[in-house]
């Protein structure tokens, strides 16, 4: 009988171990899980929208991402990053008409847009809207064969072999079984910080005279406040302060003056059509952000015009009006 109590004893003791470690090891998948990495914003700057619940943004997240980020293993001849074409010192562009800088080195069917400030586009990725999140966004750079031409079913396999990757992972998310989910979760998290004019992790200061004004550090001169004047009546209702964005999608008057409406036009061409098959979207783009717009030139959605046409060619406005709203745009 003393053996019976004795063994069932050690049963309990040794259940009640294992439960306790499973709780445990659960509290701390949890908590891990849960482990918020808060951006500092400027006071004058929106909340940045949330993020999946899946994908909570995270210190080892972010780091993974930005590795990730600049990494050339992520494409097919191991020359090309992300950063490539999204250079953080041309303000996350490549200031290139369409880009020429993939594998194959033939030209894209569009101007590379800027990720300043991409987490609050929250109407859909890509100038057509074409992309639902940032967490679906890398698969099309990735994959594209002028792009990085990445086969996807070979990336994962090939960070499992690196020598570092899956301490990052195990850090980031908790395994360190590397799948194409978890890299686009990390990048993801690292463009939400790409934040105008700065966020807590971001290596480069974005601030302009615009965020210096707002600060009470600066003030315009009178020719950036007739500027000013003149953006608020001409242009403020589709590129609104302080994202200068509304991130919808509208008709892209500018893009029928400097390239006429052509039906035949390759589907690239449609703009929002492209995605929802909708004749009343024909020649709808997202409003692309006017923030270091002196710096991410050239403008619409092919590249095709400098910062004068992009600004001043529908306005009927005299030479110093011009003078005026160019000067307050570089304040941008």
């Amino acid at each position: 009988m003393n053996r019976i109590r004795h063994n069932f004893s050690l049963y309990l003791a040794i259940l009640i171990a294992v439960l306790l470690l499973a709780f445990s090891c659960e509290n701390k998948t949890r908590d891990f899980k849960n482990e918020k990495y808060k951006i500092t914003l400027a006071s004058y700057m929106p909340s940045i929208p949330k993020e999946p619940s899946q994908n909570l943004t995270t210190k080892e997240g972010i780091i993974l991402g930005k590795i990730l980020f600049f990494d050339t293993k992520l494409s097919k001849n191991n020359n090309i990053s992300c950063a490539t074409c999204h250079n953080p010192e041309l303000y996350f562009t490549d200031t290139l008409e369409k880009s020429n800088l993939g594998t194959t080195k033939k030209k894209l069917s569009r101007n590379t847009p800027t990720l300043i400030n991409i987490a609050y586009a929250e109407n859909g990725l890509f100038l057509d809207g074409g992309i639902k999140n940032l967490e679906s966004l890398p698969a099309a750079p990735l994959q594209h064969p002028d792009e990085m031409a990445m086969d996807l079913k070979k990336l994962p396999i090939l960070l499992q072999k690196d020598k570092s990757y899956p301490a990052l992972f195990k850090n980031a998310f908790g395994s360190d079984n590397i799948t194409n989910a978890l890299i686009f979760r990390a990048l993801a998290q690292y463009q939400r910080t790409i934040i105008s004019p700065s966020s807590s992790n971001s290596d480069f200061n974005f601030i302009t005279k615009w965020d210096s004004v707002q600060q009470n550090k600066a003030t315009f001169s009178k020719l950036e406040l007739k500027g000013q004047e003149l953006f608020n009546k001409h242009c403020n209702s589709c590129h609104t302060a302080p994202l200068f964005s509304d991130y919808q999608f509208h008709f892209a008057h500018l893009d029928t003056i400097t390239n006429p409406i052509n039906k035949n036009a390759d589907k690239n061409e449609l703009g929002r059509q492209r995605v929802t098959e909708n004749p009343n979207d024909y020649l709808k783009f997202k409003t692309p952000t006017l923030r270091h717009i002196s710096k991410t030139f050239p403008y619409l959605h092919d590249g095709s015009s400098n910062l004068v046409q992009a600004s001043t060619l529908e306005l009927d406005l005299n030479s110093e009006e011009k003078k005026a709203l160019l000067a307050f745009l570089e304040c941008l």
